[in-house]
This record gives structure tokens, C-alpha cells and sequence, in this order.
């Protein structure tokens, strides 16, 4: 009973996860079309105040109950021991390629004046945001796989190192209207 508890603890965990992410790409969205102050505030305020709970959460959840699981499973085998040093890899691809930048740009917002200058306005477009969230999201769909089929090792580095790369191509893909994003509205 308690191992099916926490597996769905670790499940949940991993919703959470993938809501986080879900909620830090809408949030993305809208402030890279802010070009107000008080447009900027509601996408960080919403998006951020969010995501910074969630996510932490949802990460130590996956952790705890992971760590749980692979100890009553017979300790650390192959596919485990890939799929944690993923997950510490996703963790610190968000804190650093995401966390750092939204720990300058919040701060920025809120003492900026309207319209939002353009040097803050290039920052709400960092292309490393976009990057690092297709990343992350590459690599849970890949530790989801490596946790689903319990593969080999090397075939579990492999599938990791696939779902990098589809991160990487997809975040390095130039957006939709990205030509016209820093142009003055006609009118």
C-alpha cells in the first residue's frame, strides 16, 4: 500500500511538473509581447508567482518519492541512476538558463518606466527562456520514457541525449513572427 502511495506521489509530482511548465510558457508568451509596465507586472506576477511555487514543489516531490521507489526496488540500476542525473541536469538547466534571467528581469520590470525600454524589452525575449523550457520539456518526455520502458543504461543515455537535442533544435528555431516582434505597432 504505502509503495502505490508513493508512486502516485511521484506521478503527481511529475503533473505538477509539466503544469509548471505549461504556466511558464503561457507567462513567456505574454511577456514577450509586453511592452507596458503593468502588462510586464501581471505575466511575471501570474506566471512566476505560480511557477516558483509549483515547480520547487513538484521537484521534491519526484525526488523524494523517486529516491523512496529506487531504494524498495533494489537499489540504483542503470536506467534509475540516467533518469536522476537527468533530473538534477533539468533542475539546474532551469535555474540557470531560466532562474537567473527572471531573478534580473522581475526586478528590472518593476522599476522600469512606460513604455518598457527596449533594452528591457529584448530581455523579456531572451531566446535562452524559450531554450531552456523546450529543453526541459524534452528531457521529462525523455525520463518519462526512460522511467516507462526501463531500457539499458546506454540505451537510457541515449534516449536523454535524443531528448537534449530535440530540445536544443526546437528552442533554437526561430519563432513565429519573431521578424516583426521588435517593430513599432503601425497605427
Amino acid at each position: 500500500m504505502v509503495h502505490n502511495l508513493v508512486l502516485f506521489a511521484h506521478i503527481l509530482g511529475a503533473f505538477g511538473l509539466i503544469a509548471a511548465y505549461t504556466i511558464e510558457a503561457i507567462g513567456l508568451r505574454g511577456l514577450r509581447g509586453a511592452t507596458r509596465r503593468d502588462e510586464a507586472l501581471l505575466w511575471l506576477r501570474i506566471s512566476r508567482g505560480i511557477v516558483m511555487r509549483l515547480a520547487p514543489a513538484s521537484l521534491g516531490v519526484i525526488l523524494i518519492a523517486g529516491l523512496y521507489l529506487m531504494a524498495t526496488y533494489g537499489g540504483p540500476r542503470g536506467w534509475i541512476v540516467v533518469a536522476l542525473a537527468s533530473f538534477v541536469l533539468l533542475a539546474a538547466v532551469g535555474g540557470v538558463g531560466t532562474g537567473l534571467r527572471m531573478a534580473r528581469i522581475g526586478p528590472a520590470v518593476n522599476s522600469a518606466a512606460d513604455p518598457l525600454p527596449d533594452e528591457l524589452r529584448t530581455a523579456l525575449r531572451d531566446r535562452v527562456l524559450l531554450l531552456s523550457l523546450d529543453v526541459r520539456l524534452a528531457m521529462a518526455v525523455g525520463i518519462l520514457f526512460v522511467m516507462t520502458l526501463k531500457p539499458s543504461a546506454l540505451t537510457s543515455v541515449v534516449v536523454i541525449v535524443l531528448a537534449i537535442a530535440v530540445g536544443l533544435v526546437a528552442g533554437l528555431l526561430p519563432a513565429r513572427g519573431s521578424r516583426n516582434e521588435l517593430r513599432p505597432e503601425a497605427g
